[in-house]
């Protein structure tokens, strides 16, 4: 095995992007994982446990991001009189999306429906 031409960071930040680098450099070439590390001067064992835990937050990001509830929410003053909307209909929002999708008719009995139908667009 070669020695590492430089020493390997200190710092955890640093350390991830250094494996970073290696694991993508590995996947994208065509050595082995431990011809890899042979050749590179790394351990095999770390390289290993690295792949790991980078693929591991790889795939709990992705899932972080696919399951995120937030949808950004946009307050407009409204065009009519206020006593004109509180005699239309006292309870009642509506939600238009940047699409122009318009969901009207809002309220607090059907936030669960209207919540899982703008999850879905």
């Amino acid at each position: 095995m070669l020695k590492p031409t430089r020493p390997l960071p200190r710092r955890r930040a640093d350390k991830c992007k250094f494996w970073q680098h290696h694991v993508r450099r590995q996947a994208r070439g065509k050595l082995t994982q431990r011809r890899y590390c042979e050749r590179h001067g790394l351990g095999y064992a770390s390289f290993v446990r690295w792949r790991r835990l980078l693929s591991q937050h790889k795939h709990l990001q992705d899932q972080a991001v696919s399951v995120s509830s937030f949808i950004p929410v946009q307050v407009e003053e409204p065009q009519e009189p206020a006593h004109a909307i509180v005699q239309s209909d006292t309870d009642s929002i509506e939600l238009i999306l940047p699409s122009g999708i318009r969901i009207e008719g809002i309220t607090s009995t059907n936030l669960d429906l209207v919540a899982a139908l703008a999850s879905r667009l």
